[in-house]
């Protein structure tokens, strides 16, 4: 990936700020339920084009695996056991319609660990990203991206606000395609 994509060019220069890429306002949804997450992230899959990283954020338990199982699941992967790859940092499903690789980056200690494994590789063009836990992931993060943020609906335990920002032209197309196509209830 070209470097000046990513947050830093690991020259020293400053990261990028978030909202610097930000092309459209945020496309927000409440999902009901674990299997409307699901089926949200399995439209979106059927707009993900190659070379898109997905960052996903939110607190434990707000389901970030849920919709990369959606996502994954939407790619072409029938994987009955899809699951966050919290151990093993990464898994990759080459199989499917896009070749897709997931981290979670929650147990790594210094962003460093991404490079020991060859992010650089992962992040290449023909392939789709999903990231777990991004801000663990410091300057390997594209500034170019598809930021999707959960939250919990305090009032109701199985709902969550899901909220899709695009960082970039590749991702406002997405978000574009996503939001005239959603038959998500």
């Amino acid at each position: 990936m070209d470097s000046r994509l990513r947050g830093n060019d690991r020259t020293g220069s400053v990261p990028y700020d978030r909202e610097q890429y930000k092309t459209m306002t945020p496309l927000r949804h409440t999902s009901h339920s674990e299997a409307e997450t699901e089926a949200l992230a399995r439209a979106l899959a059927d707009q993900l084009p190659a070379g898109l990283v997905i960052l996903l954020e939110g607190d434990l338990g707000t389901g970030k695996s849920v919709l990369a199982r959606g996502i994954i699941r939407g790619l072409g992967i029938t994987d009955e056991y899809i699951t966050s790859p919290t151990f093993t940092l990464v898994n990759s499903y080459p199989e499917g319609r896009l070749p897709i690789h997931h981290f979670d980056l929650y147990r790594i200690s210094h962003p460093d660990e991404l490079g020991l494994i060859g992010m650089e590789e992962y992040l290449d063009e023909a392939n789709v990203v999903l990231v777990e836990w991004p801000d663990k992931g410091d300057d390997w993060i594209p500034a170019h991206h598809l930021h999707i943020r959960l939250e919990y609906v305090q009032s109701h335990p199985d709902w969550r606000h899901i909220e899709m920002t695009a960082h970039g032209s590749i991702a406002h197309q997405v978000l574009q395609r996503f939001s005239s196509h959603d038959t998500t209830p």
